[in-house]
Order: C-alpha cells, then sequence, then structure tokens
C-alpha cells in the first residue's frame, strides 16, 4: 500500500519495537520504510523484535473458501472463530494490539 500507518506495522511495549508480520501481500514490504528508523532506536539501545515473515501460501495460510459478501457476515464469521487466516503460520498487523497500563489487549482482526 504506501506504509503511512506505522500503528499497523509497529508497536511499542516498555523499550521494545515489535514489527509485525504484516497478512496483506501488498503491505508486505511496509516494513522496510521504517527500516532506518529501527535501526537508529536499536543503536540507541531499543529492543527490536521482528516476527517471521509468512510465506502467504494460498492453500496454506488462506481459508480459500472463506464465504464473505457483506460487512455483516464478516462480523457473524467472527462471532463464530472463523477469519480468513489460518493458523499455519504467524501473522497479524500491529494495531491489532492495544495496550492499557499493564495490559495488552488484542483481536483478531480480518487481516
Amino acid at each position: 500500500m504506501y506504509a503511512a500507518m506505522p500503528r499497523d506495522i509497529l508497536t511499542v511495549v516498555g523499550d521494545e519495537i515489535i514489527e509485525a508480520p504484516m497478512a496483506w501481500r501488498s503491505r508486505f514490504f511496509e516494513y522496510r520504510a521504517y527500516r532506518p528508523l529501527l535501526k537508529e532506536y536499536f543503536k540507541q539501545g531499543a529492543k527490536w523484535t521482528t516476527a517471521p515473515k509468512p510465506l502467504m501460501s494460498d492453500d496454506d495460510l488462506y481459508d480459500q473458501d472463506y464465504p464473505i459478501q457483506t460487512v455483516e457476515d464478516s462480523h457473524q464469521l467472527a462471532a463464530e472463530g472463523k477469519f480468513v487466516t489460518t493458523e499455519f503460520e504467524p501473522c497479524f498487523d500491529a494495531a491489532d494490539f492495544t495496550r492499557a497500563g499493564w495490559n495488552i489487549f488484542v483481536q483478531r482482526s480480518q487481516v
């Protein structure tokens, strides 16, 4: 896409920056726009963790039979625990995590 949303790619917990393994092929390389900044923070003592990048295999990572037509369909399927991505390999957006004090809340989105 365009790498204009660092909150989707990066999250910070204490002195650690966590780089997310994006699930959309169109967003796979967005992390590269932030690498110079991450290296600068790392040199200054920040921890830097990057999750393994997914292979994005059509048959393994994505549910090819995912039956979505409307937003309501998406909400119903999520309520049933069905998502377009499988559990084959890690993939998530950093924006799926929110910190409130010592707690971190996470949602599984339709990324």
